[in-house]
């Protein structure tokens, strides 16, 4: 197996090692509000954002899993649920004939990524936790996607009759080349703008706005990965702007191939995503610059200020339906943490068949270090999404198929899993019904994709990992939809990445368990 760069949750711990032991260097850049007992205690957000201001409303849908959805984001989205239209799945690093009409270009996904960007006309907003530096990194071609825009935007200004703004929020963690400096991808982005010719700050043109901001915490740090665009359309997916999903042999792709996937919708869906950014921003700091800066010279022009610009949001009219897709949203961080409810209550309502593609799976965060214990991590210190999947295959004889990255860093806590799971199961007779392969690429996995019975898809940067759960959870944004041709090409990717997937065996350093893992 290649060795990959470390994980970005791998790189939230080393930020959290560091800012325990150096408490002073990390409060100089960016003072954390005191946590309670176990992590921070933030304000809920503001529900009649998240739910549209009160101007759309849905009917109760029919079907099973819609409606459980339905009850379970009402007042936080439900009332967005309706009139949306699924426009597609978004593969990383390149898609398959097999499943996708997506083409395969220089820089995979990110291609087709940097085409719709060039689409926006009023409003462009990205949250991303990590951002790459580099010539070759995809964020320069984001970069040169939004200098494309601020120019026609001064060249034709008839096309935006209300101007543009462009907002890029980042999650405030580390990343492989900047391990001890969270920092990092908000300056890597000034750089590739200034570098794609857009100022920072003393912009003349008119009606363009630029605004960039980091979340204000390093534990939980923001793990959302979301694109708004003209508050119409949301793309929601688990991938970084990051060299690790480019091709391998993409120039700067350095062999990585890190398969991830998003979903884009266009509808009143939008309008959730779009207050839920706005909320995480609320809780960042504003890039601010003293003077022009000059490429290479960010940091000493340039700080992180004491909190974001206001972003009102006003919307006159209800959000106009664009299709017939019911679409549901799932955002939860510390002091709004409904989304975990409704994931392990979507697991759990399922009466056929799960298919998970994950790229971190575990127990609590108290099953870290249990893995010498034979039986893995005992029921107890498992997620509730976890045992919802156990009941699931006791009381309806659901299949659940996972598959699972093999990185070397995350094996202990997945073994340590799926050790007690099988123990627990093959003690009811039902070990069959939990089938787990490696994924079968060089380049492993940073999915997060769940299909429930046929019936739902999720898409989105949960993890079934205590990283996404709880208040010391991160901040995160997924979407479901029960939209047919969505759940088709899902479950189509599924079974591509099935049949080449690899068996999952005990280690020579683990005891070995009758039957295996």
């Amino acid at each position: 197996m290649r060795p990959r760069l470390p994980r970005p949750l791998l790189g939230g711990l080393i930020a959290l090692l560091t800012l325990l032991a150096a408490p002073g260097a990390e409060a100089a850049a960016q003072p954390i509000q005191a946590p309670g007992p176990l992590g921070l205690n933030l304000p809920p957000p503001d529900r009649a954002a998240l739910d549209g201001l009160g101007l759309n409303a849905c009917p109760e849908p029919t079907a099973r899993l819609d409606r459980l959805l339905y009850e379970r984001t009402g007042g936080q989205g439900a009332a967005l649920s309706c009139g949306n239209r699924v426009e597609g799945l978004l593969h990383l690093p390149q898609a398959d004939p097999a499943y996708s009409a997506q083409p395969r270009t220089p820089q995979g996904g990110y291609d087709a990524l940097v085409a719709e960007l060039g689409r926006t006309r009023r409003e462009l907003v990205i949250a991303n936790m990590i951002w790459d530096e580099g010539a070759d990194a995809p964020g320069a071609s984001v970069a040169l996607a939004i200098a494309a825009l601020r120019r026609d935007l001064a060249a034709h200004p008839e096309r935006y009759p209300a101007g543009l703004t462009v907002r890029l929020l980042f999650g405030n963690t580390v990343r492989a080349s900047a391990p001890l400096d969270p920092r990092a991808n908000i300056y890597a982005a000034a750089e590739h703008l200034l570098a794609a010719g857009v100022p920072l700050t003393g912009d003349t043109v008119p009606g363009w706005r630029l605004e960039l901001a980091s979340y204000a915490y390093t534990y939980p740090h923001s793990h959302m990965k979301v694109i708004v665009q003209d508050g119409e359309r949301v793309l929601a997916g688990g991938f970084n702007i990051s060299i690790n999903h480019l091709p391998g042999d993409a120039p700067g792709g350095r062999g990585l191939d890190l398969a991830d996937l998003g979903m884009w919708v266009r509808g009143p869906v939008a309008r959730h995503a779009l207050a839920a950014v706005r909320d995480t921003w609320e809780l960042g700091r504003l890039l601010t610059c003293t003077r022009r800066p000059r490429p290479g010279e960010l940091r000493r022009d340039c700080t992180l200020a004491a909190g974001p610009t206001p972003w009102p949001l006003i919307w006159p009219v209800p959000a106009a339906p664009a299709g017939t897709a019911h679409v549901y949203p799932l955002y939860r961080r510390n002091g709004h943490t409904g989304a975990d409810e409704a994931l392990a209550e979507l697991v759990g309502a399922a009466r056929t068949r799960l298919d998970l593609i994950q790229s971190q799976v575990g127990g609590t965060l108290g099953c870290v270090g249990e893995l010498s214990v034979v039986a893995g991590c005992a029921p107890e210190r498992q997620l509730p999404v976890w045992r919802a999947v156990v009941s699931a295959i006791r009381d309806h004889g659901v299949t659940v198929r996972l598959l699972i990255d093999e990185d070397a860093a995350l094996q202990a806590e997945t073994l340590g899993l799926l050790r007690a799971l099988r123990l627990e199961l093959r003690g009811l007779g039902l070990d069959d019904h939990l089938q787990a392969r490696w994924y079968g690429t060089e380049g492993g996995a940073h999915t997060k994709m769940v299909l429930v019975d046929d019936e739902m898809l999720v898409v989105g940067s949960h993890n079934l990992h205590f990283s996404s759960f709880g208040r010391t959870g991160l901040v995160e944004y997924s979407l479901a939809t029960s939209d047919a041709a969505a759940i088709a090409e899902a479950q189509g990717l599924f079974d591509f990445e099935w049949a080449r997937g690899t068996a999952v065996k005990t280690p020579w350093w683990l005891p070995a368990l009758p039957g295996g893992v």
